[in-house]
């Protein structure tokens, strides 16, 4: 009985295991079966909305007899029109309002070509849209309101049939809004344009007051001032007394002028030439002069120190008789400026004087029989300007009147586009439900599909049928190197679990030195192998690690150290083992960096003295960890997995096909490398930590001498909790 039970047992296991199974494919390929399932629904959307679908769209307008929103000049009487609301009523159903509608929003190509009537038809394909939109349009009118309500239904274009609709029943609106207020304003320009040809013909008889009036004024010469403002006052005795003050004002002016002529001509050159800078302001004299002086101050000092022929003596000599000459012109025409400022002064005065003499006899005149005729043709004038501005201030109030908004129609709900789903026929929900199913069993079979062609290693059971090893650890993704303070403490356990693993593993008795490689660049072998080393040395183990990856070294960026002298200058003998080793910030762990050399690292690590460099190590440390390139491709790891005790193959988690992994895990074992086991590294959490966490059974551990590889057995109890 008990034998039945565990056979049962077994069997359920084995059900749960590929339902588990199952459901790890759906949830890793999960971005296919969404795209997959969306783009099913979306294709059954488009078709669902493709087919000829009803919408109905409607505004509702609120119609009121026409008036001004606010009056200006005149109050509007309240009348009541009990015939007014059907009026408009079948106003909107009109042909004009249908006409505008239609040439508006160009619906006579539009639908044309969406009913296919377009190019069949010619000019006659708008009359066959009048019809059309006449057909699907209803006009109702609310109950003891003054709204009405205006509906469209349309079935094309297709895809744009709901705005469609909508369109056409705010413009419907519109249309019958801009017919009604168009109409108005006919007739309402209509009549201002008479009443501006009555404007322009008074303005002409205001021109020709206007000209008779200066007629009179130029015929009598007569002075007037401010005849436009209504206060005539004669211009002559105003004039009189500033031309007096003028007189006397340049009478002052001449006088001045006078002295000063008469004081330059008294002068003789010597003395106008020390006095001019007091009477006139010459700047080019003023600088002539000061030039001929300091000529002569260089003319005297040169006399003494040279002789009277001498060139240079000659030269100054000149130049003083050069500025002598143009100072003597320059007074010269001092005198004659002054001269010709008093004689323009004279001038200005004797005709000023003419000027007062005949404005005094004009004021005589001009008190004669001119004022009576002007005073007649002044008062005609006068009278047309008033009928003038009661032309025009009529004119500007109905112009503003005009401008006054006159909301005789209202959009109290403007119409909406409907959504795709609220279609008057068909009703697309079971379609649009039946596209999701299909989507969905669509997008599980194509991830099963894909998942069966992908060749990369995705399960722990991928790592022990086709590379015939041990999984020893499993890594999350986004880890980071634990040193760091922004390091998640979960992620310490997988590498807690990984050097337990790597410890116990029967392949492992006694060895010191692990080299931890991968099959190509990018799989995380160098993170691994410091994370590892970091929980070893937090567990108390005295390590090391050696980044033998002379290539692309990377373990001195994790802890922020110097790159050289390292591993490289100690193999050719630059530098000593001790003055390479560097210490971290934890206190069991050391770093030999791979150090740089001028001249090329290849080939150093086949070389004795990198065997002498292990054995060293492995006699200070307890565990000595090498970070060696790629297998693939790079010679140093093959010769590499030779001098080490043991060596981890990382294996990213769906990156590369697992032929390549089988390739590196060969090519470590026929270098004669003692391949301990595999890090599968970034793994997903959030989809694969249930499924991993239940194959942690599978981890071999060297006391266990009954396990067989594979799955054949499970691990005790006891061993899983040690994990």
């Amino acid at each position: 009985m008990g034998q039945v039970k565990h056979i049962m047992a077994q069997q359920h296991q084995q059900e749960s295991l590929h339902f588990l199974d199952y459901w790890r494919v759906v949830v890793a390929r999960k971005e296919i079966v969404i795209a997959v399932a969306l783009l099913v629904i979306l294709a059954g959307v488009l078709v669902t909305f493709s087919m000829k679908k009803v919408y109905m769209s409607s505004c509702v307008i609120k119609v009121e007899e026409e008036r001004p929103d606010l009056p200006v000049f005149t109050q509007e009487m309240m009348r009541f029109d009990p015939l007014f609301l059907r009026t408009q009523f079948e106003i909107i159903q009109s042909g004009p309002v249908i006409e505008e509608v239609v040439r508006r929003l160009n619906l006579n190509e539009i639908l044309g070509r969406a009913y296919g009537y377009y190019d069949t038809l010619g000019e006659e394909s708008i009359e066959q849209t009048y019809k059309l939109v006449a057909r699907r349009m209803k006009v109702q009118q609310y109950r003891d309101t003054n709204l009405i309500e205006i509906q469209i239904y349309m079935d094309e274009p297709k895809g744009t049939a709901p705005q469609m609709a909508a369109d056409i029943a705010n413009e419907m609106a519109t249309a019958y809004r801009d017919i009604t207020i168009r109409r108005t304003r006919d007739t309402t320009e209509r009549a201002l344009a008479a009443l501006y040809e009555s404007l322009q013909d008074q303005r002409h008889l205001v021109t020709k007051a206007e000209q008779d009036v200066s007629r009179i004024l130029q015929k009598h010469k007569l002075t007037i001032v401010s005849y436009y403002g209504g206060s005539d006052s004669e211009l002559t005795k105003m004039s009189v007394t500033q031309l007096e003050q003028a007189r006397i004002n340049l009478r002052m002016e001449m006088e001045a002028k006078k002295a000063l002529f008469d004081r330059v001509k008294a002068l003789s050159m010597e003395e106008l030439l020390g006095a001019f800078p007091y009477l006139v302001q010459d700047a080019g004299l003023v600088k002539l002069v000061a030039d001929k002086r300091e000529a002569e101050v260089e003319f005297g000092r040169m006399n003494d120190a040279l002789g009277e022929n001498h060139p240079d003596l000659i030269r100054v000599r000149s130049t003083i008789e050069e500025l002598g000459g143009k100072i003597a012109d320059g007074l010269g025409g001092l005198r004659t400026g002054v001269e010709a400022e008093y004689d323009r002064a004279k001038a200005q005065m004797t005709a000023l004087e003419e000027m007062l003499e005949e404005t005094k006899v004009s004021d005589r005149v001009q008190e004669g029989e001119g004022y009576l005729e002007y005073e007649v043709a002044k008062a005609d004038m006068e009278h047309q300007r008033r009928v003038l501005e009661a032309l025009e201030l009529r004119y500007a109030q109905e112009r503003i009147e005009m401008r006054i908004p006159r909301t005789t129609v209202e959009r109290v709900e403007p119409a909406k586009a409907s959504s795709h789903r609220d279609q008057v026929r068909p009703r697309p929900v079971m379609n649009i439900v039946l596209s999701v199913l299909v989507g969905l069993f669509a997008g599980v079979g194509l991830a099963y599909f894909v998942e069966y062609l992908d060749t990369s290693i995705k399960t722990i059971d991928d790592i022990e049928q086709f590379m015939e090893t041990t999984v020893l650890g499993v890594i999350p993704q986004k880890v980071k190197p634990l040193i760091e303070t922004q390091a998640e403490a979960g992620h310490a356990e997988a590498y807690r679990v990984l050097r337990t693993n790597v410890r116990f593993s029967k392949h492992a008795v006694g060895g010191k030195s692990v080299c931890v490689t991968s099959a190509s660049v990018g799989e995380g072998k160098s993170l691994t192998l410091f994370n590892l080393a970091y929980i070893s040395s937090q567990l108390g183990d005295r390590v090391i690690i050696v980044d033998s990856d002379l290539h692309r070294p990377r373990q001195h960026k994790i802890l922020g150290v110097s790159n050289r002298p390292g591993l490289a200058n100690v193999l050719v003998g630059d530098a000593e083992l001790d003055d390479c080793i560097q210490k971290s910030p934890e206190p069991n762990m050391d770093l030999l960096p791979s150090g740089k050399l001028a001249t090329g690292v290849h080939g150093l690590i086949a070389t004795e003295r990198m065997r002498e460099v292990v054995t060293e190590l492995k006699e200070r440390y307890d565990f000595v960890f090498f970070d060696s390139p790629p297998i693939i491709g790079v010679s140093d790891a093959s010769l590499l997995t030779r001098e080490v005790d043991g060596v981890l193959l990382v294996i990213q988690h769906r990156k590369y096909p697992r032929a390549l992994s089988a390739r590196a895990k060969e090519m470590v074992e026929n270098f004669g490398g003692n391949l301990l086991g595999v890090v599968l590294n970034n793994i997903n959490i959030s989809r694969d930590y249930a499924y991993y966490y239940y194959h942690q059974h599978y981890y071999n551990y060297p006391h266990d001498e009954k396990k067989e590889s594979g799955r054949k057995k499970q691990a005790k109890p006891s061993e899983v909790e040690q994990v």
